[in-house]
């Protein structure tokens, strides 16, 4: 029989903190473990490095019926690893909201199913993502709404490959289409769940172009035109609880105010963007995502490889094709500071401009002909002006 330093030494060594985690004790270092511990032991296995959170919540997200992903991510220096993720699917009820990071919930009494990563419907990836990560929030969500998630990873308890940068290459193979070469990263996490479901749109990039693209999308709806758009947050917030059907995607584009969409993405996204970069977002500065595209990447990511090259048709021309469509992301657009000025406003500043000009022109004998007309481009307001004689 063993004494208890020994069993306390053997606890420890495993993990596990005290004998309150033990159902029975049956001697020579040999332990059988309550259901709720190797549950936790089984969870803290099932996450072995922030490409697996990404994966795990992009299946949630298949699950949900969602059609639109919008992962947005950030690194906080060398240690920390922040993801915004949101979804257009069915979201989740507001009274589970307290247990779906509980182990065992799941939704899929009857649709468990068995997919490229696994067996999935055991109520244990929420669960999962808890125990390993340093936050894990969720923002929003609501039946039929989406859902909208904040992920805070300590990269030194949970590793991420060291170049988030880099995109797989595309291939195409008797029809199908294959993943050559590349880090096993966020960008091809991503690209190999969009394989594997063509029909969801997954876009990626900045939180900043995250908000932006939702905002763009909303624009081209026809739901966008009863929108309304407001000046105060808590008349948000009640037109957000009082309209069930508006799903999150929509929300950044109830104001064309600054303060209140930085509210509103805080509220409802976890996100603090700068004044700076919500102005950008406002007077449409930011280069929007597009969906991820399978077929594009195989152009947008060709360095000059030419084992890549060789297992394409016609290589000489693929060869023209790809360099003529390499492409680098950028963040934003060309600054157009002069749009952000209403024409109302420039007819102001012209009227008070013509006022001051005439009164000098006296002295000269002329005055600012009619009309007096504008242009903005980009950065510039050019304002012509024409003189003539008074008579």
């Amino acid at each position: 029989m063993q004494n208890n330093s020994d069993i306390n030494k053997f606890l420890s060594e495993l993990g596990i903190k005290d004998e309150i985690n033990i159902e029975q004790n049956l001697g020579d270092g040999f332990v059988k473990l309550k259901v709720s511990e190797a549950e936790r032991r089984q969870a803290l296995q099932d996450i072995k490095c922030v490409e697996d959170i990404v994966i795990e919540l992009l299946r949630n997200s298949r699950d949900a019926s969602s059609s639109n992903i919008f992962i947005g991510t950030k690194k906080i220096g060398s240690k920390n690893r922040l993801i915004y993720y949101i979804d257009d699917g069915i979201g989740i009820p507001l009274k589970l909201h307290g247990s779906i990071f509980e182990a065992r919930v799941t939704s899929k009494l009857e649709s468990a199913i068995k997919d490229e990563y696994g067996f999935h419907g055991r109520g244990m990836a929420l669960f999962s993502m808890k125990l390993n990560t340093e936050e894990i929030k969720l923002n929003f969500s609501d039946t039929n709404r989406g859902s909208s998630f904040f992920v805070n990873i300590d990269l030194e308890k949970l590793p991420e490959k060291k170049d988030q940068t880099i995109f797989p290459k595309i291939v195409k193979f008797d029809n199908n289409l294959n993943i050559i070469g590349g880090v096993s990263n966020i960008p091809k996490t991503i690209i190999e769940f969009k394989l594997q479901n063509p029909l969801i749109n997954i876009f990626y990039g900045s939180p900043s172009q995250v908000i932006f693209t939702m905002r763009k999308i909303a624009k081209i709806s026809s739901a966008y035109k009863n929108l309304p758009k407001f000046n105060n947050f808590d008349e948000v917030s009640d037109y957000v609880k009082s309209n069930k059907d508006l799903k999150i995607i929509f929300f950044p584009s109830l104001t064309e105010n600054y303060m209140i969409l930085s509210k509103i993405v805080k509220e409802y996204f976890n996100l603090e963007i700068s004044d700076r970069n919500v102005q950008r977002i406002i007077y449409e500065e930011f280069n929007e995502l597009k969906p991820i595209d399978v077929l594009a990447l195989s152009y947008e990511n060709y360095d000059g490889d030419k084992n890549f090259l060789d297992n394409l048709d016609d290589n000489e021309n693929n060869e023209k094709k790809l360099k003529e469509n390499k492409k680098f992301m950028s963040m934003y657009d060309k600054q157009k500071l002069a749009l952000r000025f209403k024409d109302d406003e420039i007819n102001y500043i012209i009227k008070e401009l013509k006022s001051q000009i005439n009164k000098e022109g006296m002295k000269y004998l002329i005055k600012i002909k009619e009309p007096v007309d504008f242009a903005k481009s980009n950065n510039f307001l050019k304002i012509n002006i024409e003189f003539e004689e008074i008579e």
